[in-house]
């Protein structure tokens, strides 16, 4: 070869690799917009108790175990596997994988994750949202780290969901120089660490908040965005007009049946529905007349006619809910429909009648709830459901609606109100959460049973109620699926005909969207931006473009 020909060949082929090798990395996409009507009320993981506190969270730090993406389905995050656990059930142990650090460079430890998962134990009881005393006093002993990479959590009690528990935000690993060990801190100034895809970078708690790329993050969900604006609104109308103009990308939850209707009109957006796990119930108080009466409770299981309620005030754009296991969920029953059948009037008078009621002489009934804190649909459809009842002939219905601060302390203390309305959003994805709160210690105001020292069920009212007590223990503790599912099926047959509550209807969440965002094809569910039921929005799966 001539050796010009060979030197320049030579060169361009230089050059061609020194283009290649200096060729910049992609850059992130633009910023992602995420409108929402919810609030910042903590975002200390030993406290925060409210559903987007646990979104911020859950994208800012990470757990031993997480869900996995559009899914109930638990998997290994910062644990190097599902973890071992003792025959007994009591000892759950975890190793920690490698090259673990916080936004700041802080390397985590197992000693460091343990000191902090402690705070839930001693601090915790003391911060005002009372996470600590649902899922963290009541199960765990201890927390140790005999070495640098292994974590042991010592029980009270075997408990078949503690991975679930495991999974959820209070679990994560938070930063020892913003959280410390001896105080609260709810609203820590940014910058705020943890060892997840993001940190935040700043928030105003009326306006926004900036969440950008942890440089030292080594897991699988990597950024796709410079940075993620999270906007607060006001109200779902303001977050609707701006979801349409552009002004956000991305507006997420709290939206009426008539928003979603005319925003399914609007060209470039996208509404994806996630079938959650949010319903609405009545509780009643099994220790005040007339619901001390199991006829009384009965009458008003047979009279509701949920599909009255689905279809005028909702336009069906919610579901019938026939037990407090929402569909889906392990062991699910539709236990009242078939024990009540309702809406069956005759079947309603003749529970009345037994207990000496009539025409001339009707149940007294006082049901209360709060007039905005469900949104303004909830005063219609107790108009409906006043309406059902009073058209036994045999109950006489008084409407009471009462301001949130006030009505839910008084409500589920279980002194104040007789019958009331309430929503319920699971702590963890598992059947339990739908069926243990409202049966022990007061039930959240049903007083089905009465608290005792050192119980972590209470004493039961009757023989029923021990029943329904002894089904659920022996639940908690089985680690056998279909034993489960068996064992809960036989406790809604039961909790119906306590009528412990009276589930009502259960809704979906919505995620609108504009056309040039995307969720990530490698999970299930991107058409909700791999938000599942679990209600857990990891914002590293957001493209846009």
């Amino acid at each position: 070869m001539n050796r010009k020909i060979f030197v320049a060949a030579t060169v361009g082929a230089l050059m061609m690799l020194l283009l290649v090798s200096c060729k910049p990395k992609a850059a992130l996409a633009a910023n992602i917009i995420i409108g929402t009507t919810d609030k910042v009320a903590s975002l200390d993981s030993a406290d925060a108790y409210a559903v987007h506190d646990w979104e911020v969270i859950k994208n800012i730090s990470d757990g031993l175990l997480t869900w996995k993406p559009g899914t109930t389905d638990l998997e290994a995050d910062l644990a190097t596997d599902m973890g071992k656990i003792s025959p007994d059930g009591l000892t759950y142990t975890y190793t920690l994988k490698n090259g673990i650090k916080f936004g700041d460079g802080t390397p985590l430890t197992a000693t460091v994750y343990a000191a902090q998962l402690n705070r839930l134990l001693t601090i915790g009881p003391k911060c005002p949202n009372d996470v600590a005393d649902t899922l963290a006093v009541p199960y765990v002993k201890s927390i140790t780290a005999p070495d640098d990479k292994t974590i042991v959590f010592q029980l009270t009690t075997p408990i078949a969901f503690f991975p679930q528990i495991l999974a959820g935000a209070p679990y994560v690993a938070s930063d020892p120089n913003i959280f410390k060990a001896d105080a609260c801190n709810l609203f820590p100034t940014a910058p705020v660490y943890g060892v997840g895809a993001w940190y935040i970078d700043s928030y105003n708690a009326d306006e926004q908040m900036v969440l950008k790329p942890n440089p030292y993050y080594t897991g699988p969900l990597k950024p796709q965005a410079k940075q993620v604006i999270v906007r607060f609104y006001s109200d779902p109308n303001t977050m609707a007009l701006a979801v349409q103009s552009g002004e956000i990308d991305v507006a997420w939850r709290l939206f009426s049946p008539d928003q979603l209707t005319q925003l399914k009109g609007v060209s470039k957006l996208s509404i994806g529905t996630i079938n959650g796990g949010a319903i609405r119930y009545l509780i009643l108080n099994h220790t005040q007349k007339p619901f001390d009466d199991p006829n009384v409770v009965k009458a008003i299981a047979s009279a509701v006619d949920r599909n009255e309620i689905v279809d005028k005030v909702y336009g069906g754009q919610v579901n019938p809910l026939y037990s407090m296991v929402p569909p889906g969920f392990l062991g699910a029953t539709d236990a009242f429909d078939k024990m009540y059948g309702a809406p069956n009037l005759d079947a309603a008078k003749k529970y009345l009648e037994a207990s000496g009621y009539s025409a001339a002489n009707p149940a007294k009934i006082e049901l209360w709830y709060p007039p905005e804190h469900y949104g303004a649909s909830t005063a219609a459809w107790m108009q409906v459901i006043k309406k059902q009842l009073e058209a036994t002939g045999e109950m006489q219905v008084t409407l009471q609606a009462q301001e949130w601060s006030t009505y839910a302390p008084a409500l589920t203390g279980g002194k104040a109100y007789g019958a009331g309305v309430l929503g319920w959003f699971f702590d963890y994805p598992d059947s339990s959460n739908y069926l243990d709160p409202f049966v022990f210690n007061r039930g959240e105001g049903t007083n089905v049973t009465t608290p005792q020292e050192g119980s972590l069920t209470g004493i039961p009212i009757n023989d029923k109620a021990k029943q329904l007590v002894d089904l659920l223990n022996k639940a908690d503790i089985e680690t056998d699926q279909a034993k489960r599912a068996d064992l809960y099926k036989q406790a809604q047959d039961i909790y119906a005909d306590l009528v412990v509550t009276l589930p009502l209807f259960y809704q979906a969440e919505h995620v609108v969207y504009r056309s040039d965002i995307k969720g990530s094809s490698a999970y299930a569910t991107a058409e909700t931006l791999n938000i599942g039921p679990n209600i857990v929005f990891y914002y590293s799966l957001i493209k846009k473009g």
